[in-house]
């Protein structure tokens, strides 16, 4: 079969697709959001295999709008952020828009199938989020991107983002921590860490089956900041093996008294700190 005999198939099935929006829901006085959900499942096209699994796409993320009167460039900012993160989870360059890499995706599932028709299919898609922590200054959203395309199992990613809600902008970690105080942060990130991994005292990350180089802990950047504190994810073969897992740990604002700029953007989180 000829790749536009397989992209008529898939804009067929691609008619039987689903979108839904969420009630909108208040970031703060003057941004609101709304969830878009998408979701598509594409049978295969026919082949001798009649036991090849249809594709699956389940996407889901927020769409931020001002309710203010005279708008704001701030929701539009942040959307052009989270749909960049959306768009950079297939393929080598990124598509131009969320429906583009859908279909996309599903012609290249349709033409892997007729191709490889043994395979057993089963593509995917999936990427969610949630908003974890939304206030007059900050907006804290979690990410999690799954796909699938063939081999022993999905890539998996959790990405952290977190936006100033004056500007827009991305936050960087670095404007939370107080000066010359990086190497206490990351001290106090290496307890938790060993805790929540279950180390050994006196185990090595190497014994563990941890991949730091020269075998000494280190702080990413990929951080998520809530009212229960400083959020760190590591993912899958970045410091271990895929069947480690992804590491996320919390550290409480109370712990981090001693390293949070007093007067960065988290300085107000430490007031409730017990």
């Amino acid at each position: 079969m000829k790749q536009g005999s397989v992209l008529l198939i898939v804009s067929f099935f691609l008619a039987f697709c689903g979108v839904s929006w969420s009630a909108p829901v208040r970031i703060n006085g003057e941004v609101s959001a709304e969830i878009k959900h998408l979701t598509r499942k594409i049978p295969p096209p026919k082949t001798d295999n009649k036991d090849v699994i249809a594709a699956e796409i389940d996407i889901r993320y927020p769409v931020l709008f001002s309710t203010a009167k005279d708008g704001s460039l701030v929701p539009e900012t942040i959307n052009k952020a989270i749909q960049e993160r959306l768009l950079a989870i297939v393929g080598e360059t990124p598509a131009p828009s969320v429906e583009k890499m859908v279909d996309q995706f599903a012609a290249d599932y349709g033409t892997s199938v007729i191709e490889t028709p043994e395979m057993p299919g089963a593509w995917s898609i999936k990427f969610d989020t949630e908003i974890r922590h939304a206030d007059e200054e900050l907006l804290s959203i979690w990410t999690l991107d799954s796909v699938f395309t063939g081999g022993a199992h999905p890539n998996s990613n959790i990405i952290y983002m977190v936006f100033s809600m004056k500007t827009g902008k991305p936050i960087e970690l670095s404007s939370l921590i107080a000066k010359d105080k990086t190497a206490e942060l990351t001290a106090i990130a290496e307890t938790h860490f060993r805790r929540v991994r279950e180390l050994k005292p006196g185990e090595t990350y190497e014994q563990a089956g941890f991949q730091f180089e020269r075998n000494t802990f280190a702080l990413n950047t990929n951080f998520l900041v809530s009212k229960d504190g400083l959020a760190f994810c590591f993912n899958q073969y970045e410091i271990a093996p895929y069947a480690m897992g992804i590491t996320e740990m919390v550290i409480p604002w109370s712990d981090l008294k001693n390293v949070i700029d007093p007067t960065g953007p988290a300085a107000r989180f430490l007031k409730d700190a017990q």
